[in-house]
């Protein structure tokens, strides 16, 4: 891979415990840090409903009904960087030419609570926000780094609708390496009174694997890109912490006390709240106290 020409490079980065997590002090123990809500707390979710439907830990044996409670939560939540540099290493990229782009495996509902994320994050003179807006894949002569959302990738039959908004890609879980492909499409069909602004080189980092192997497949063998997928795997005790070790059973639980704390207050306060199977009788008799 040549990036002698940062022009021609694009840095394709994900966002959950990648860019960003759920609050946890840099530095801290676990103990300290949020799992509700973040990418361990879902997996493990996800594997209790697979594995474990009887366990009390499980909040909906609905993977939809997982997925609005995931919504609900990233639309309470600030995040934090994964890292304090991490605005300064992206704004010297950019400085030289690099393109920006976030994408996450977050569905297109969730779009307004990460554009509010990003925009509460400090990045120097601006919000990150800014910063993966004005370096990102310009999409038509004003300028803008969107797209008319949401849209069908590739018009691939039976795909979910993503959204690209402000620099940010929403795939809504699907194949990322697929989606990056779809949108490059589309990059190239609005650029081409603009071939002073090709890619050539992708960088893509990614704390999950599956991910990473993903956007490897799916650009091997092709000759228009030099692609090279990074697993970060900083936070990878972080995660596991909540699944493995003496301490998981604590993390647990704490994690399921914050959950029942909001959902009480959600039964309580609110006509029509989320809640799930597994609290309800409990909700039910604490809102009659």
């Amino acid at each position: 891979m040549n990036l002698d020409d940062p022009t021609a490079t694009l840095v394709v980065m994900d966002d959950d415990d990648t860019l960003t997590m759920m609050p946890c002090p840099q530095g801290s123990k676990p103990k300290n840090c949020q799992y509700l809500g973040g990418p361990a707390w879902f997996a493990w979710q996800e594997d209790l409903q697979k594995n474990d439907t009887d366990s009390p830990y499980l909040i909906t044996q609905d993977f939809d009904q997982l997925l609005e409670v995931s919504t609900l939560l990233f639309a309470m939540n600030n995040m934090v960087y994964t890292e304090n540099d991490l605005p300064d290493v992206l704004a010297k990229l950019s400085s030289k030419g690099v393109r920006l782009l976030v994408e996450t495996a977050r569905g297109v509902e969730t779009s307004s609570a990460t554009a509010a994320q990003f925009q509460a994050l400090d990045a120097g003179d601006s919000s990150f926000a800014r910063l993966i807006e004005k370096n990102s894949l310009v999409m038509d002569d004003s300028g803008s780094a969107s797209l008319p959302s949401p849209y069908t990738p590739c018009n691939i039959p039976g795909s979910r609708p993503v959204s690209y908004q402000q620099g940010v890609m929403y795939v809504a879980g699907q194949n990322k390496g697929t989606m990056l492909q779809c949108l490059l499409q589309s990059y190239e069909s609005q650029s081409v009174d603009n071939p002073a602004l090709p890619i050539r080189n992708i960088v893509f980092i990614d704390d999950t694997q599956a991910n990473v192997d993903a956007m490897y497949q799916a650009f091997k063998g092709q000759q228009r890109y030099a692609v090279k997928a990074l697993h970060y795997n900083a936070f990878d005790e972080h995660k596991n912490a909540l699944t493995q070790g003496p301490k998981a059973k604590t993390f647990q639980d704490n994690a399921r006390r914050r959950w029942e704390a909001i959902s009480q207050v959600m039964q309580r306060h609110l006509q029509s709240p989320v809640t799930t199977d597994a609290n309800e009788a409990q909700l039910q008799r604490l809102s009659q106290q």
